[in-house]
């Protein structure tokens, strides 16, 4: 009787959406954080099935995350928050490498070096559905460069945070978060 419950049970799981598998994360990495810092840019690489887009960033260790990315405006580099982000079909998407990023501003504690730092993405498939993906980021030493083929991100006098527009601060936090829950170093 078991042995038939376990098999129609996996039966039903296997027929429900699965919109993990849609959607891969891997590399999501922090930095520490410097005495008195209260924001981190988080870098990883976002995988998707089909055309998808990414809408959302939230932490409870945060007040708000943020989409942001670089651009040269002149002479100087202008950090900036954006609504979403395309993620082609079958195309890694790296945020870190091309200046595109992730921050998660107004810190609750310090990032400290060997700890995870758990946050959650949302994605919003092809289909119109969205997903909220549960992450955690590797938190690494403050002196770590970006050698791996990571964005360096040195906070130059010049660069200058521009707010986004229309542009909402996260409400939820993990324990809100009720859907996938993926771990990534």
């Amino acid at each position: 009787m078991k042995r038939i419950l376990c098999v129609g049970l996996l039966a039903m799981m296997a027929a429900a959406p699965a919109f993990a598998d849609e959607v891969k994360v891997t590399k999501a990495w922090t930095r520490a954080t410097a005495p008195g810092q209260d924001s981190a840019a988080v870098q990883l690489t976002i995988t998707s099935k089909s055309d998808a887009t990414l809408v959302g960033v939230m932490s409870g260790s945060a007040q708000r995350g943020e989409i942001h990315t670089m651009v040269m405006e002149g002479d100087v580099m202008k950090m900036r928050a954006i609504d979403s982000l395309p993620l082609p079909a079958k195309t890694p998407v790296t945020l870190g490498a091309d200046g595109n990023h992730l921050m998660l501003i107004g810190l609750k504690n310090p990032l400290k070096a060997g700890r995870k730092l758990p946050f959650a993405i949302t994605v919003k498939l092809a289909n119109g559905k969205t997903t909220t993906i549960r992450i955690l980021a590797a938190i690494k030493p403050l002196d770590t460069t970006g050698n791996d083929g990571q964005m360096h991100m040195q906070m130059q006098p010049a660069m200058q945070m521009q707010p986004a527009t229309q542009m909402q601060p996260a409400t939820q936090t993990e324990a809100a978060m009720p859907q996938h829950e993926h771990q990534h170093q």
